[in-house]
């Protein structure tokens, strides 16, 4: 691998990686991931049983499902089977990453990857974005990956915050998919106009770019669909239904601008761990401040109009602080103060 001086030249010159670097990069990480999961209970897991059958053809799995429940190696077969789903899926850096983040261990990011992956339905995703291979730009397919990634990188941290050690991955799993499919199937219902014009327009853009039209359109709800999360305890803890949270919160969002404040906050550098993890938490403080504005709409049965004019001044400058600083270098001191008005308005 290239040395620290190397590295340095390289990202001066905006170059990274040879493959073959890659490749080493990836065999390590796929190692360092597997000594933990094999140290770790998650072999052991129920929920995780179905890699070692996927580990072997269909046919012996149907045949000796028994004996193969007994090998003698599973639990270093499943390790390696989730290793390499994970890492292939996500990169060399996903896990490591997001663990020294959270503080967690490797198992934890691998149950809240899963998770995420479940919830949204992002195997499917993957798959399709996999078929555009000669169809579409080649760097246009990596974006869509990218964007992939994003959304389960942003949904595993959000359940390594929320998850109780004693709750079951299954228990997790329908308590928050069946919401997150009913968004998605409700999305041209439930999206204030402006939001739907923004999801329409980055799905014809995938569509002109040669991208299935349902899959275009899937993947450009992504960014709405993951709000889902919040919107399920939301509506529990305000005894509503999801039609109400989810147009109270896209209501918020939608009055206070936060599209584009993430679009600011996507601007900021990541040239280190340091700026790459204050992106990050910027960008959640975000979807935390709306989820608490819409809490406490919920909570006092209060229409987003009747709010709204309670703040106007503030919102109005909000949206002054936004035009200003849209207009020069990403900088996270503006957006520290903005995050900082924002939560006064919860």
């Amino acid at each position: 691998l290239p040395t620290d001086e190397e590295i340095a030249r390289r990202k001066a010159y905006k170059q990274g990686l040879t493959a073959p670097e890659g490749a080493v990069v990836l065999a390590y990480a796929k190692m360092s991931v597997f000594d933990e999961l094999v140290a770790s209970n998650l072999p052991d897991d129920p929920f995780f049983s179905r890699a070692l059958r996927a580990y072997f053809p269909q046919v012996l799995s149907e045949k000796f499902a028994e004996p193969i429940a007994k090998h003698p190696l599973k639990r270093e077969i499943i390790a390696t089977f989730i290793t390499n789903t994970v890492v292939n899926r996500t990169g060399a850096t996903f896990v490591n990453f997001i663990a020294s983040e959270a503080g967690a261990t490797a198992a934890d990011v691998i149950r809240a990857f899963t998770l995420a992956r479940e919830i949204f339905d992002l195997e499917p995703l993957w798959d399709q974005i996999d078929a555009l291979d000669y169809k579409v730009d080649a760097k246009l397919q990596l974006d869509l990956l990218t964007q992939l990634t994003a959304i389960a990188q942003r949904a595993s941290r959000w359940m390594l915050r929320i998850r109780s050690q004693n709750t079951d991955l299954p228990t997790l799993i329908h308590h928050y998919q069946p919401a997150a499919r009913e968004l998605r199937s409700q999305l041209n219902q439930w999206l204030p106009a402006e939001a739907h014009a923004a999801w329409q327009t980055a799905a014809e853009n995938l569509t002109r770019a040669g991208v299935e039209n349902d899959l275009a359109h899937n993947l450009a709800a992504l960014e709405f669909i993951f709000p889902a999360l919040d919107l399920v305890d939301l509506a529990q803890s305000a005894e509503t239904d999801l039609e109400q949270a989810a147009r109270a919160y896209f209501g918020v969002d939608a009055a206070l601008g936060l599209t584009s404040w993430r679009n600011q906050i996507n601007r900021l550098p990541t040239d280190t761990l340091w700026q790459t993890q204050a992106r990050g938490s910027a960008r959640d403080d975000v979807y935390s401040i709306a989820s608490q504005i819409t809490r406490g709409l919920l909570a006092r049965d209060e229409k987003i109009d009747t709010w709204h004019k309670k703040h106007s001044a503030a919102i109005d400058r909000l949206n002054r602080l936004l035009n200003t600083i849209s207009t020069q270098s990403a900088d996270l001191a503006p957006v520290s103060v903005a995050l900082r008005e924002l939560r006064h308005l919860a």
